[in-house]
C-alpha cells in the first residue's frame, strides 16, 4: 500500500522532536537538525508549499546531523537535558533497544580489498623485506588499511602471542629470540611499525560499567622486548585499523551503569523511583559519563577524562546509549590521550578506507512507540524487529587525530565490517529488512553521500534475496558482490558506477554459500563457506571459484569440498591467506572427528586444486599414545556385569574412557585429558582388589580431550609456510599456549615446530 509523504517544515519538526530531545542552537552548541530523506524516483507533486511524493513506507530513511559542544558546561547540560527525558522507574529502560550487529574491475589499484594480490619486482638482495612479495601480511578489507591481528611480521620477525606474553621469533634461524608478559586480559591484539609494537588488551576495571582497554607500547629493537608506555581506557575495544604508521582504536564505553539507579518494589512505587532515577542523572558529572584513562611509564603516572569536552559530539536524533572513542595512536610515537574524539551513540562494527572511518550499531524503535514493552503482541515483536536501523557514524582520519564528521541511519541491519564501503566519495552499505528468518525479509544496497554533516541516501537497490541471510559481502571498485542464502545460494553481481542508480547485474544458484569473498583478479572472485544439500542442511566446508568475467552472466566454474568440515574463515577473514605470487589459497578447515589443520589450494587456469594439507600434530604425539599400561575387558575376572562389583570395572568395559595403569613417572595418553585426584586413589584401591596392579602401579581414568590442535593464521615468508595454532575451541588471543610450525612451501614438508 502506497502513502503519502508530504516534505514541509512542519514534518521536519515533527520527524526532529521524535528522534530525541537534545536542545539545538543554544549558547555552545552548533549543528543541524536530523530529517527524513526520501531516496526514489516516485513522481512527486507541489501543492501550495508542500511537495507530496509518492513513495512505499520503507523508502524512508531517517539520517541523523551533529550537534557539538564547545565547552565542558554545555556538554553537561545536553547530557542532563536528553537522558533526563529517557530515564525510567527501571533506569534507561525507555530509549530504544540497541544490540550488536550481527563485510575492482578497473581503475585505482588501491580500491582492491587484497592484502598480497599486487605485484611488484622483486626486492634487491639488501632492500628489506616487500610485504606481498617476500612476505605475506595480514589480510585486510582494503588495502592502506592495515587491521590489528594476533600475530605480524616484518619478513625478518615475527611477533605473536602465547600464555599471557608477547614472543618474537627470528625467521631466519626459527628459534624464539625474546619475550616479556603483558598486561592481564584477553581478546589482544596488535600491529607493528618498525621496531615499535602496539599491543591491545581487553581487561577488567573495577569502576564503571567494568570493561577496560590497555594500550601497551612495546620496544623490540632488542632481542628481548621492551614495554616502554601502558595506556589503561575505560571501554570495550571493539577493533583497531592503521594507516600510515597511525593506529585508529576504538572503544565502546556504557555509563549507564555508574548511575545509583533505584528499582520498584511494586507498581506503586515506580513513580518514586522514576523520580530518584532522574534526580541521579540530573546530578550527574562527566566523570558519570565519559571514559577515564591512566597513562604509565617507566618515569610517571597520570590520569583524568579520556575525551576533550569539544572534542565530544552527539548525532541529533538519540542514536543509543553508550559513547564510541576513537584514539589516534602513532604506533613509533609517544601516547597522546588528547588526540581522541567521542560521540555519544554505541558502536559495534568498524569499517575504515584510507581517510575515513565509519562506525555502526544497529538500533531498534523504542518499545514506548509500542505502548510500552509488556504490551507487545506478536505482531509488534514482528513490527519492532521489521524496523531495526543501523546507525553510522563517520571519522575523517586524513590527519593525525580523528575527526568526527557526519552521521546517518539506513533501515535493516549489517553483517559485518564487510557490509560498508567507501568509493570515490560515496558510502555503499548492504542491509536486511525485516525478519531474517521470514519470507518477507529482503537485503538493498543503499549508497550514501555527507551533506554537510549529514549522510543522505542518494540511491539504492533492492529485492536481494527475499526471504533469505546476507551470509557475505565485498565491494570491489563499482562492483559490489552478495551472497545470500536459505536452501540456496544466490550469487549477486551489482553495478554501482552510478551511485544514484544501482543495478543487479546478475545472480547464480548454486548449492551451499560462501561465507567470505576474496577477489583474486579482475575476472575471478573466490568464495570460502560452507557446501549444502538441496534441503539447505549444511554438509561440509567448501570453496569456489566465480568467473565474472560476464557480470550479467556469473559462473561457478571450480569448486573443493571437505564433507564434515568447517572453518572460521566468515567468522574472522584474517584466518585467511591469499599469497598471489604462488596462486595459494590456505584455509584454516577443521574436519568431525578426524582432522584439523590448513589445507593448501592452487587456484590456477580456472580450477581450483589441493596442493596438500599441514597440521600441528607431532610425531609421537597421536591420539592414544602412553607409556603406561592400558587395562581392557580382557584383564577382568568377569565380563558379565552382573559380577561387577566395583566402579572401575564399568569404567574398564566402557569404550569410551581409557583405564591406565601407571608406574611412578608415567603419566597421561596423547589426545586424552587424566585429571589426578582423590577419586584416582579409590580406583587404584579397587584395583588392589581386583589384582590388576602390578609393582607400584596406581590407576588413571582418561577420556578423549574435546580440544583439537587447531591452526588459527598463516604467513609466507620467502619459500616457508608458517602456521600459527593452539589446542583449543574458539579464537585464540595469546591466553593459551600458542605454536609456530613452519612448512616447505613447495613439497609442505615440515621443516620447525616451536612451543612458544
Amino acid at each position: 500500500m502506497r502513502k503519502t509523504l508530504i516534505l514541509a517544515f512542519s514534518f521536519l519538526l515533527i520527524a526532529a522532536s521524535c528522534g530525541g530531545d537534545s536542545p539545538r542552537g543554544g549558547p555552545g552548541i552548533s549543528g543541524s537538525d536530523g530529517g527524513a530523506v526520501a531516496s526514489t524516483e516516485a513522481p512527486s507533486s507541489t501543492d501550495g508549499d508542500s511537495t507530496v511524493i509518492d513513495l512505499e513506507p520503507e523508502d524512508v530513511v531517517l539520517t541523523a546531523g551533529l550537534v557539538r559542544f564547545d565547552d565542558c558546561d554545555t556538554l553537561l547540560d545536553h547530557l542532563h537535558t536528553e537522558y533526563s527525558a529517557r530515564v525510567g522507574p527501571w533506569g534507561f529502560d525507555q530509549g530504544g533497544w540497541f544490540g550488536p550487529v550481527g563485510a575492482r574491475r578497473s581503475g585505482d589499484d588501491a580500491d582492491m580489498a587484497m592484502a598480497e594480490s599486487a605485484a611488484a619486482e622483486p626486492a634487491a638482495p639488501s632492500a628489506a623485506p616487500v610485504e606481498g612479495v617476500d612476505f605475506s601480511g595480514t589480510n585486510v578489507q582494503e588495502a592502506g588499511v592495515d587491521e590489528a591481528d594476533i600475530v605480524k611480521t616484518d619478513g625478518n620477525r615475527i611477533f605473536t602471542l602465547s600464555s599471557d606474553r608477547l614472543v618474537v621469533v627470528d625467521a631466519a634461524s626459527r628459534r624464539t629470540v625474546g619475550s616479556v608478559a603483558v598486561a592481564e586480559g584477553w581478546g589482544r591484539e596488535l600491529f607493528i611499525d618498525g621496531d615499535s609494537l602496539l599491543l591491545i588488551t581487553r581487561s577488567h576495571s573495577e569502576s564503571g560499567d567494568g570493561s577496560e582497554t590497555v594500550l601497551q607500547r612495546i620496544d623490540v629493537s632488542g632481542g628481548t622486548p621492551r614495554i616502554v608506555e601502558t595506556l589503561n581506557v575505560q571501554g570495550n575495544y571493539i577493533s583497531a585499523r592503521s594507516v600510515g604508521g597511525t593506529a585508529r582504536v576504538i572503544l565502546r564505553y556504557d555509563p549507564q551503569w555508574n548511575f545509583p539507579f533505584v528499582f520498584p518494589q511494586n507498581e506503586s512505587a515506580e513513580d518514586v523511583a522514576e523520580a530518584a532515577n532522574r534526580a541521579a542523572v540530573l546530578n550527574s558529572t562527566l566523570d558519570d559519563w565519559l571514559p577515564h584513562y591512566t597513562l604509565g611509564s617507566a618515569d610517571s603516572s597520570t590520569g583524568s577524562l579520556m575525551v576533550p569536552c569539544d572534542d565530544v559530539h552527539a548525532p541529533s536524533v538519540f542514536s543509543g546509549f553508550g559513547v564510541t572513542t576513537v584514539i589516534s595512536v602513532p604506533i613509533d610515537g609517544d601516547f597522546d590521550p588528547s588526540s581522541s574524539t567521542a560521540v555519544m551513540a554505541p558502536g559495534d562494527t568498524v569499517y575504515a578506507s584510507t581517510g575515513s572511518l565509519y562506525v555502526a550499531t544497529t538500533r531498534w524503535l523504542d518499545p514506548g512507540e509500542f505502548g510500552g514493552e509488556d504490551d507487545w503482541d506478536e505482531d509488534g515483536w514482528r513490527d519492532a524487529w521489521s524496523e531495526r536501523r543501523t546507525s553510522v557514524h563517520r571519522f575523517d582520519i586524513s590527519g593525525d587525530a580523528a575527526a568526527y564528521t557526519s552521521s546517518g541511519e539506513v533501515l535493516g541491519v549489517i553483517r559485518n565490517q564487510f557490509s560498508l564501503s567507501e568509493h570515490n566519495g560515496y558510502l555503499r552499505i548492504v542491509t536486511t529488512v525485516g525478519d531474517p528468518w521470514g519470507e518477507e525479509s529482503e537485503s538493498q544496497v543503499r549508497v550514501l553521500s555527507t551533506d554537510d554533516d549529514i549522510m543522505v541516501e542518494v540511491g539504492s537497490v533492492g529485492d536481494i534475496g527475499r526471504g533469505e541471510n546476507v551470509q557475505s559481502v565485498r565491494f570491489v571498485g563499482d562492483i559490489g558482490y552478495v551472497v545470500t542464502f536459505r536452501q540456496i545460494d544466490p550469487f549477486y553481481t551489482i553495478d554501482l558506477s552510478d551511485p544514484t542508480d544501482p543495478r543487479i547485474l546478475g545472480e547464480l544458484k548454486i548449492p551451499g554459500f560462501s561465507s567470505y569473498l576474496h577477489p583474486i583478479s579482475d575476472t575471478l572472485v573466490l568464495g570460502v563457506g560452507s557446501d549444502a544439500d538441496p534441503e539447505g542442511r549444511v554438509t561440509g566446508a567448501k570453496v569456489s571459484l566465480f568467473d565474472v568475467s560476464d557480470l550479467t552472466e556469473p559462473r561457478e566454474v571450480s569448486v573443493w569440498t571437505a564433507p564434515d568440515g568447517w572453518n572460521d574463515v566468515g567468522w574472522d577473514h584474517r584466518a585467511f591467506l591469499w599469497w598471489a605470487p604462488e596462486e595459494l589459497a590456505v584455509i584454516p578447515v577443521t574436519v568431525w572427528n578426524e582432522w584439523s589443520g590448513a589445507v593448501v589450494l592452487r587456484v590456477a587456469d580456472g580450477t581450483i586444486t589441493e596442493v596438500g594439507r599441514v597440521d600441528h600434530e607431532i610425531a609421537g604425539q597421536e591420539p592414544g599414545r602412553t607409556d603406561c599400561r592400558k587395562l581392557t575387558a580382557a584383564d577382568l575376572p568377569s565380563t558379565d556385569m552382573e559380577d561387577f562389583r566395583t566402579e572401575l570395572e564399568y569404567f574398564i568395559s566402557d569404550d569410551y574412557n581409557a583405564v591406565l595403569a601407571c608406574e611412578p613417572g608415567e603419566a597421561g595418553m596423547t589426545g586424552f585429558e587424566c585429571p589426578r585426584d582423590s577419586w584416582m586413589d579409590m580406583l587404584t584401591e579397587e584395583a588392589e582388589s581386583l589384582g590388576l596392579l602390578r609393582g607400584e602401579e596406581s590407576v588413571s581414568i582418561c577420556w578423549p580431550s574435546d580440544s583439537p590442535d587447531v591452526i588459527v593464521r598463516s604467513i609466507v615468508i620467502s619459500d616457508e609456510l608458517w602456521t600459527l595454532g593452539f589446542k583449543g575451541w574458539g579464537s585464540f588471543d595469546g591466553q593459551a599456549p600458542a605454536r609456530l610450525h613452519v612448512n616447505d612451501l613447495q613439497t609442505l614438508a615440515r621443516l620447525a615446530a616451536l612451543e612458544l
